[in-house]
């Protein structure tokens, strides 16, 4: 992409994409609240709404000043050439090390503070720790679509990586994971599960995602309007989606 206009308006679509992190957390929420003969047609709607999501931004997007490109739609292919083993190897052991360098640090950070916030203050437990404290004061926002605070207080750890949330569950429920799961099909229903899915597929993508968007993009304002966009978006389709099929009766 020669043009930066187009190169940040592909930031802005790639982060709705499905990636491996997001995929794991819902066939987690999934198996555990929908029967199993209707868990891959769930999980295969996800797939159709990130590419709705992102052909519908970059549609409307294409039309500001800011986003606009008067690029012809020709992808110019390079001279294909057989790689070596040894140029394998050192891109892979390349690619791996710098993810390692870059996740490694957040996930880390971010399971020590899940800890701290669901054990602190001393004594304290369930919705009574700081956490929960925290997931109870975004109820006002995220009660309408149909988000408890346990799994508000899941989300925001997934700010860090989403491959923390479902080891968070097992830390703010005080359960294994089969306990959780156990629990969470006790205490949520499939329409929640969807609306809990719909907002971690479009919401705000993790911490290494933003520091690449910054570096590639080079403007705080860029990265922050990136940001503000998808937790809009997120909070925008769960609320449609979740009230919508409560009128419906669903």
């Amino acid at each position: 992409m020669r043009t930066r206009s187009l190169r940040l308006l592909a930031m802005l679509v790639i982060p709705f994409s499905l990636c491996s992190a997001r995929l794991a957390v819902f066939v987690f929420i999934i198996s555990a609240t929908f029967p199993s003969s209707k868990g891959a047609l769930v999980l295969f709607s996800f797939y159709v709404i990130s590419f709705l999501a992102a052909f519908s931004t970059a549609a409307i997007f294409s039309f500001s000043r800011q986003f606009k490109s008067k690029e012809p739609f020709l992808l110019e292919i390079p001279p294909y050439r057989i790689p070596t083993v040894k140029q394998v190897l050192l891109r892979g052991w390349g690619e791996v090390r710098e993810f390692i360098r870059r996740a490694s640090r957040f996930i880390i950070i971010g399971c020590i503070l899940v800890w701290l916030l669901t054990n602190l203050p001393v004594g304290a437990e369930g919705l009574n720790t700081y956490g929960g404290q925290l997931g109870v004061l975004l109820q006002p926002i995220m009660e309408p679509i149909g988000i408890n605070p346990y799994l508000t207080l899941a989300l925001i750890f997934g700010f860090i990586a989403k491959e923390i949330v479902i080891g968070s569950l097992s830390t703010i429920y005080a359960l294994s994971t089969s306990g959780v799961s156990q629990a969470i099909t006790m205490s949520v229903t499939p329409l929640e599960a969807y609306s809990f899915c719909l907002f971690c597929l479009l919401y705000t993508p993790c911490l290494t995602t933003i520091a690449t968007v910054h570096a590639e993009g080079k403007s705080w304002r860029f990265t922050s309007f990136s940001l503000i966009l998808s937790l809009t978006y997120a909070w925008a389709v769960s609320f449609i989606f979740y009230q919508g099929a409560k009128l419906l009766g669903f």
